[in-house]
């Protein structure tokens, strides 16, 4: 109700939000199911909310009002002291949002749990767009997250979070996971 009866833009006379939900163990193969439901209309931006996050009603106008062609929010994982989900641009470390942290950044990758994207983004992009991958040297499997990352890499889309937003937002784990806690570590 908050979105339907608040504009983001002025200058837009219609503001829908059409709500697409899928169920299922694949992440990268769900949200890529999404966003082509998404792009058969005339959709504008595709919104990422992950069913573990929580958020002020307000996220949403603070990411859409920087007309980004990707923005999101840097939330904490949930396991205490490992920290927040963006990665600095050049990938070295983990981004820290603190009460202080304001404004934009630009980032490797911030996670998909409350995430905008731009249409155009997928129209320009590789599919598929949320392959996994695996890191030889930490031996591991990466996320959807960033399999996309490095199809923006490839056509040279920046990817940003707002601090602002992200002090929004609250990821849900054995309590509500988010900025103000005090045992993140940056790795």
């Amino acid at each position: 109700m908050y979105y339907a009866q608040n504009r983001i833009y002025e200058d837009v006379a219609e503001q829908t939000l059409n709500l697409l939900m899928v169920s299922g163990s694949g992440i990268g193969a769900n949200r890529e199911w999404l966003v082509k439901q998404a792009l058969k209309g005339d959709t504008t931006h595709i919104l990422f909310i992950d069913e573990d996050m929580t958020f002020d009603p307000d996220t949403l106008h603070v990411l859409m009002k920087n007309d980004l062609p990707i923005v999101g929010c840097n939330y904490k994982m949930r396991s205490p002291r490992t920290g927040f989900t963006a990665l600095a641009k050049d990938g070295s470390k983990r981004i820290v949002t603190t009460g202080e942290s304001t404004g934009l950044e630009e980032c490797y990758y911030s996670g998909f749990g409350f995430c905008v994207v731009k249409r155009e983004v997928f129209e320009k992009a590789a599919k598929p767009w949320f392959l996994l991958g695996y890191n030889t040297e930490a031996e591991k499997y990466t996320t959807e997250d960033c399999g996309f990352a490095r199809r923006l890499r490839e056509v040279e889309i920046p990817w940003h979070i707002d601090h602002d937003a992200s002090k929004l937002v609250s990821h849900i784990g054995n309590y509500d996971y988010n900025y103000k806690e005090k045992d993140y570590v940056s790795v």
